[in-house]
């Protein structure tokens, strides 16, 4: 019944058996439901045809828990007749458990931060900010952790000082051979945690510095105050807080504060003058350093590595209580294990190395050993490990690879249940015995050539990749093994408490029969009784192993119990404990988030898979290992947890797909051309020479599972190539068979399946696509003329028979072709074109003779305003067009007054293309549009189908609807409004050209005349070669020349000084004169020879052709510089 009043749950004083049958009813419940959710995830699978060779552990709805859960408290577990034992086993059980929480509390929530801390390239400031956070959620908590740690060490001390006492009475009758090694271990691994947190916050150099500049920024409010609107005596406060937390943590002296904290206890407790805990101390130092001596670097090692911090830990202890220096052989045994592990991994770059503890906490005991050449032993070491680090890495993985066969089967050649049992439990103590021996190969490997500065070699790679493979291999395993482990937990535990129990009923009926009894026997029988009564009624908790293993160390004595028996219990007991901690166990040894501090690799072995295909399944394990880090990112509480997860997600699939997606749609793309153009020879290929590479087991990868994520590698690959496909076949339309030969050939040899292009066909009038034009819009304006007025743009010259037009309708049928959005892309390679071109008009402007020229000819007209009418004079313009030859003539016969000329054709050809596309965009609108039965009362298809909310239709049926809505609405926008490309084009460019640093360009208009009277030259000739059938330059329209000269004068706002000059006026004028002129002169010679009529008439002629295109010319510029009106 729970006790609401006290959160406390207390067991019924009655069973009559109805909770039991309660029981079984809710477990038969909740095996149909288990058994149902397992059909419908299975169809689910089935249906989506998406599921991966593994699953995703942490995606599970459902897990499976070994661990028990200790519903009885200390108090209430030990109760034997023997009060005076129950209370020492409830003291030091309840240490032991402190311990651990402590332990696992400041691995879990302390570690992180310090090693996931990195100060990024934001700026001055934003390191104090992240150590201001730091400080807020974690460092004022770690600092009462410490505090309660050594309390907690100072309190365990105390309690075995005070049991291993020459006055303790309990101590001569009982306790004087029992050693409670179990106490003494859990202290050693509360002081690994604190060894590891010093050499975390030391080795962080990121957050030493940000500390750093955290107190300078405090010294900076304190000497201004009011400027930051502090409190005086509120900064005194917190500099005080500042400096006692950097003392207590900071400086690399948790550890030693822990060891050198006072322990006696004047009157009650004397640890130091102590010998009999003195030699107590060292007994059990030395036990745990015979376990790490014969166990280190071997094939069972399991978990021992950090034990070793904690033995050096221990014997610091040791030192700083008795300040020992006789126990030199001891020490020396302590300091060559590390011959056995020179380095132990503390997480991120951080290790622990024995030797340079001891020398920087006992350097006088060092001292005694002599010569001791560690670094010559490390590089020897080094050599030796990476000679033989190939093949321990190949015997990993065999070893995890028998494991992972015998795991996937059912054991079915056994024939007795205890035997499957037995079989099943040595195999769920070896999965994470492999998976730790590839993790220690991995970290040696890496740290050991860090700390010697010498570089990985290319090979090793490989090899450290199949470490982390080969650790998530095993922990997949056990996930994918779950619900064996869990149906069979519980059989396994009772079998091995059956074999502890069976093997204390002897010992009990010896100790029963010698009939005398002692206080040693009494707590031998005490402990017996404790141990039967734990393992008899529960399953074993953390708690109860605790309890036993503490009353196994009273109970298994030479006096009582024999040495065979001993090494029994301390078997089961050992297998009992492996499977209560089991989740923690493959919790630990599989965790691979040391891969985060060496994710350089990643590039290398994502080229090394790729290199060979045949291990892409590989890349499962590998994100698998990746995620790992996850958990660190989420509590590095300098930053928001789920930005650095984001950021991180984001760098893995960058390298993903730039070594892996990106170069296979380049290869299979690139192989799938080969093989359609087989037949051309473009490329032989000789598979004996370079290899033909497999990208088939790339492609038929199942998608990968990252962070919620699912990175489909084959989906990836066949949009890449859709797209491909679709573009280039959009170019060239001529080319789709080609490419349906490609997508049926993909689906053949790599099974792509690519979505059809669906492209219309050709029409008759498609003419030019726009996207060509787009690409090669600086060929296009020179090669074809554009028509004012029929908005038509026709080919200068060309070597065939026919020549190529293009006009509104031929836009409009691109525009079908590829959608509206090929507008805007047209625009904006416009804009780029016009950039360049505006360069090259600039530059002409800017040279010294035009310049002079201009300022030449504006100075006469402003002078000669009365005498010229206010009109510019033609003679003028015609005598700049004469001079300008002078300068110097092309190959090709043209002057740089022609060569300008053309520039502004092209840019005038270039906006009238713009022009043409608008009015292309609004015909394919308004041939649109009319399918629509009233533009001003169109109705919502998704209103319509969601009225009748009684019947209402299916979901996607309603996102269809809304699409449409939304496809109706744009094409109606766009036919009511249009965009005004002309303006935006004119606004984009008008500020630059009106800067005063461009002042050169505001003479332009003067130089317009002279533009236009070479203009007219130029087209009178091309008509003329039109008429005697000259093929070569050719044409009777160019107005892009009256488009680019309006363009120009609105950009640089000069209408009103073109205006002024009266240009068309003048030039009326000067031809009525020469015409008048003529027409006096043949009246006057009429009676002259025919030949010098005929040449007057001709004159004439030519002076009527002038006047004609000249008005032709003034007509098509103020039909132009409607475009650019505001």
């Amino acid at each position: 019944m729970a006790n609401i009043g006290t959160g406390e749950y207390v067991l019924d004083p009655f069973d009559d058996g109805s909770s039991r049958l309660v029981g079984v009813k809710l477990s038969d419940r909740f095996a149909q439901f288990v058994k149902s959710y397992g059909e419908q995830l299975h169809e689910a699978e089935e249906a989506l045809d998406c599921t991966g060779e593994l699953w995703e552990a942490r995606q599970d709805p459902l897990a499976l828990a070994y661990t028990p859960y200790e519903q009885c408290r200390l108090v209430q577990l030990v109760r034997t007749d023997n009060k005076l034992f129950n209370k020492i086993i409830i003291v030091f059980a309840s240490l032991c458990r402190e311990m651990a929480r402590l332990k696992d509390q400041g691995e879990k929530k302390f570690f992180a931060p310090f090693l996931m801390f990195e100060q990024g390239k934001e700026g001055e400031g934003e390191g104090q900010v992240l150590v201001g956070r730091v400080l807020r959620e974690r460092i004022i908590e770690l600092s009462q952790w410490v505090k309660r740690v050594y309390l907690v060490i100072q309190n365990t001390v105390r309690q075995l000082a005070s049991l291993y006492h020459p006055q303790q009475k309990l101590w001569a009758t009982s306790f004087k051979p029992v050693r409670l090694l179990v106490v003494y271990e859990q202290l050693a691994d509360l002081l690994t945690t604190l060894i590891s947190l010093d050499l975390l916050v030391q080795n962080n150099e990121a957050f030493r510095h940000a500390w750093a500049m955290y107190k300078r920024m405090t010294k900076s409010i304190r000497s201004e105050p009011a400027r930051y609107d502090a409190d005086d005596q509120r900064l005194v406060q917190f500099e005080k807080l500042l400096l006692s937390v950097e003392g207590q943590l900071f400086d690399g002296l948790i550890y030693q504060n822990c060891v050198e904290q006072e322990f006696d206890f004047p009157g009650l407790v004397d640890v130091r003058s102590n010998a009999v805990f003195q030699q107590d101390l060292l007994a059990n130092i030395r036990d745990i350093y015979a376990n790490l001596a014969t166990r280190l670097g071997q094939k069972n090692e399991s978990g021992l590595r950090p034990r070793y911090i904690g033995l050096c830990g221990l014997w610091g202890l040791y030192f700083a209580l008795y300040k020992d220096a006789s126990q030199k052989q001891l020490f020396k045994q302590i300091f060559d294990l590390h011959t056995k592990v020179p380095l132990v991994h503390v997480g991120g770059n951080a290790i622990f190395m024995a030797p340079e503890f001891f020398i920087k906490r006992m350097p006088h005991l060092v001292k005694t050993l002599g010569n001791l050449q560690v670094s010559k032993f490390r590089t020897e070491f080094l050599k030796t490990f990476d000679k033989a680090f190939l093949q321990q890495v190949q015997e990993v993985w065999l070893d995890a690879s028998v494991w992972m066969v015998r795991m996937e089967s059912n054991l079915t050649n056994r024939a007795e249940v205890r035997d499957i049992l037995s079989t099943r439990v040595s195999l769920l103590s070896q999965g994470p015995q492999l998976s730790e021996r590839a993790g220690l190969l991995f970290r040696t490997a890496v740290h050991m050539h860090l700390q010697q500065g010498v570089a990985l070699r290319k090979e090793m790679v490989g090899g450290l990749m199949q470490c982390v493979e080969t650790m998530k291999a095993i922990a997949e395993t056990f996930h994918r093994r779950s619900a064996m482990i869990g149906e069979s937990m519980q059989h396994m535990t009772d079998l091995i408490r059956f074999h502890v129990l069976r093997q204390l009923t002897p010992i009990r009926m010896r100790l029963e029969a010698s009939g005398r009894y002692s206080d040693a026997k009494l707590d031998v029988l005490a402990a017996l009784t404790l141990v039967s009564t734990v393992f008899s009624s529960a399953a074993p908790t953390p708690e109860r192993i605790t309890v036993a293993r503490l009353c196994m160390h009273v109970l298994l004595r030479p006096d009582f119990v024999k040495e065979e028996e001993v090494d029994a219990l301390r078997l089961m007991l050992q297998k009992l404990e492996g499977l209560a901690n089991l989740s923690q166990r493959i919790q630990r040894t599989t965790d691979a988030s040391f891969i985060y501090w060496t994710r350089n690799l990643i590039p290398l072995h994502l080229k090394h898979i790729y290199a060979n295909s045949e291990r892409a399944h590989r890349l499962h394990y590998l994100f698998a290992a990746l995620e790992d880090v996850v958990p660190l990112l989420r509590g590095a509480v300098y930053k928001d947890g789920d930005e650095l997860v984001r950021q991180y997600a984001d760098s893995i699939e960058a390298s993903l797909q730039t070594h892996i997606i990106e170069r296979l749609c380049r290869d299979i793309e690139t192989d799938l051309r080969l093989h359609i153009h087989s037949h051309l020879h473009v490329a032989e290929r000789d598979p004996f020479r370079k290899g033909l590479p497999n990208l088939v087991p790339l492609v038929t990868l199942e998608p990968l599972r990252w962070l919620g994520r699912r990175l489909d590698i084959k989906g990836q690959v066949e949009h890449y190539l859709d797209t491909t496909f679709y573009n280039l076949t959009t170019v060239a339309l001529y080319d789709w068979q080609t490419y349906a030969e490609m997508r049926n050939l993909a689906l053949v040899k790599y099974g792509l399946h690519l979505a059809e292009v669906h492209l219309p066909g050709q029409t008759l009038d498609q003419g030019l696509d726009v996207l060509e034009i787009m690409r090669n819009i600086h060929v296009f304006v020179q090669r074809y003329r554009y028509n004012l007025n029929n908005q038509i743009f026709i080919e200068g010259a060309s070597p065939n028979k026919t020549i190529h037009s293009i006009g509104i309708s031929h836009i409009a049928n691109s525009i079908r072709t590829h959608g509206t959005g090929i507008m805007n892309t047209t625009v904006n390679f416009t804009y780029q074109f016009l950039r360049q071109k505006f360069v090259v008009f600039s530059q002409f402007l800017y040279d010294d003779h035009i310049k002079s020229r201009l300022f030449k000819d504006l100075r006469y007209f402003r002078d000669n305003r009365q005498e010229s009418r206010s009109r510019y004079p033609f003679a003028r313009a015609e005598r700049f067009h004469k001079e300008i030859r002078k300068l110097g003539l092309t190959p090709q016969g043209l002057s740089y007054l022609d060569q300008f000329r053309i520039l502004i054709t092209e840019i005038g050809n270039a906006m009238g293309y713009v022009r043409m596309i608008r009015s292309g965009g609004l015909f394919f609108t308004s041939n649109a549009v009319k399918f629509i039965p009233d533009l001003q009362d169109i109705h919502s298809f998704r209103t319509i189908i969601t009225d009748d909310s009684d019947h209402p239709l299916p979901e996607h049926t309603q996102e269809a609807a809304k699409n449409l809505d939304g496809a109706i609405e744009n094409l109606v926008r766009n036919f009511a409004e249009g965009t005004e490309y002309n303006k935006m084009l004119v606004n984009v460019f008008a500020g630059e050209f009106r800067d005063k640093r461009n002042s050169h360009l505001q003479n332009f208009y003067a130089i317009v005349p002279p533009l236009t009277l070479n203009f007219v030259h130029h087209i009178m000739k091309c008509k003329d070669k039109l008429y005697k059938k000259q093929l070569d330059d050719v044409t009777f329209t160019d107005d892009g020349f009256v488009i680019g000269i309006a363009y120009i004068l609105k950009l640089l706002d000069q209408y009103s000084h073109f205006d002024s000059l009266h240009w068309w006026d003048a030039v009326n004028e000067y031809i009525e004169q020469d015409k008048t002129r003529i027409t006096a002169e043949a009246k006057s010679n009429a009676k002259k020879d025919k030949e010098d009529l005929q040449t007057l008439t001709l004159t004439q002629k030519k002076l009527n052709a002038l006047l004609t295109e000249f008005q032709l010319l003034q007509f098509s510029f103020t039909g132009a510089r409607i475009f650019f009106k505001d």
